[in-house]
């Protein structure tokens, strides 16, 4: 219980230092962030129902119109609205093996693609090296990709620059700054 109150008077104290002013300005900043924050959020929202309106007037309403009137072509208000068949493929990852059989058993599976992926660890470029010289050998036409996860990246400049260890930024494309986050309320 002392804690509690330990902790009440260190942030009423830690408060006394800042003057009306600041406050007040502090205060305008953070309304100003949250007001801008809402326009995102509502321009956001705009332009994800104008998409679906255009989605519906091109894949539905005019299209369908166009059928009624038996055009494949017109001219409307000065521009062409051809009628064109859209295309659009994916196959659901449940029927994966289903569609690749049939594929082979049409004698179609020529549009099969194979990619052979390895990941070698941290230490292990010599290894990596020596299996892509082997796939070659053999006269496979092999890419080797060498690459720092995001993540990983982040993690360690973040490590090196809260340990004070020296990091050039501009080499590893880093930007490190402080930002304001609200938070509401529970």
């Amino acid at each position: 219980m002392t804690e509690v109150f330990e902790d009440m008077f260190d942030e009423a104290s830690a408060l006394s230092d800042i003057d009306a002013g600041t406050g007040k300005q502090l205060s305008q900043l953070v309304r100003q962030l949250r007001s801008v924050e809402q326009q995102i959020e509502d321009t956001e929202q705009h332009l994800k129902d104008l998409k679906a309106e255009k989605h519906k007037l091109t894949i539905e309403g005019i299209p369908n119109l166009m059928d009624e009137m038996g055009v494949e072509r017109l001219d409307v208000d000065g521009v062409t609205v051809d009628r064109k068949l859209i295309v659009q493929a994916s196959i659901p990852v449940a029927k994966r093996e289903e569609a690749f059989e049939w594929l082979r058993d049409n004698h179609l599976d020529d549009i099969i693609k194979n990619d052979i992926i390895c990941s070698f660890g941290k230490g292990q470029d010599n290894l990596a090296g020596d299996v892509v010289g082997i796939l070659q050998e053999k006269g496979f036409p092999v890419t080797m990709k060498t690459h720092i996860h995001p993540s990983t990246l982040k993690a360690f400049v973040k490590e090196r620059f809260e340990n004070g260890k020296p990091i050039d930024l501009d080499m590893f494309g880093a930007f490190i700054t402080n930002a304001a986050q609200i938070k509401r309320k529970a």
